[in-house]
């Protein structure tokens, strides 16, 4: 058989290799959908550096770094996963947050996110912003972004997501 045309020689090389596969015993071709979601890395991982908040006494709630997502609801907390989170201060001295969330599962997913931020003292500078819907597709990547309206007095935040309602 004559193979001809653009990318003849990767298909044929495709095919030699899905060959010399099959014959070798590796029947497991199975494609996953990416991305692919580790709870064990994330559950080994140390808590990020930077500041935290700390109940006024010490044990009654469990220290929440800052600068970062805390998923609120258990319902979602095997769903997704918080691929990253940032912020930036704008020109005038408002404070943009921003996370990157990943949805683990098979099926599409609604989810609402709202932000606290927080001045020097971790008293919030404004009060908490609304919630806002975030909608990810199936093994899909979503981004959510707020400003802070408190301008130079932000200096830290928090994110706090939950399964839509």
């Amino acid at each position: 058989m004559r193979i001809a045309g653009p990318g003849a020689a990767r298909r044929a090389g495709l095919v030699a290799a899905s060959m010399a596969a099959l014959a070798g015993g590796c029947a497991d071709l199975t494609m996953h959908p990416a991305p692919q979601c580790d709870y064990n890395a994330v559950k080994a991982a140390a808590p990020p550096p930077g500041p935290i908040l700390v109940p006024a006494i010490p044990g009654s709630v469990t220290p929440m770094p800052l600068n970062a997502v805390n998923v609120t609801d258990g319902a979602i907390s095997n769903k997704v996963m918080v691929q990253a989170t940032n912020a930036r201060r704008l020109e005038g001295g408002d404070v943009e947050a921003f996370a990157r969330v990943v949805n683990c599962t098979d099926y599409p997913l609604q989810l609402e996110a709202r932000t606290h931020f927080l001045d020097a003292g971790q008293v919030d500078a404004e009060p908490v912003t609304a919630w806002s819907r975030v909608f990810l597709q199936a093994h899909s990547l979503a981004s959510y972004s707020v400003r802070s309206t408190a301008g130079g007095g932000v200096e830290s935040y928090l994110i706090e997501l939950r399964e839509g309602r």
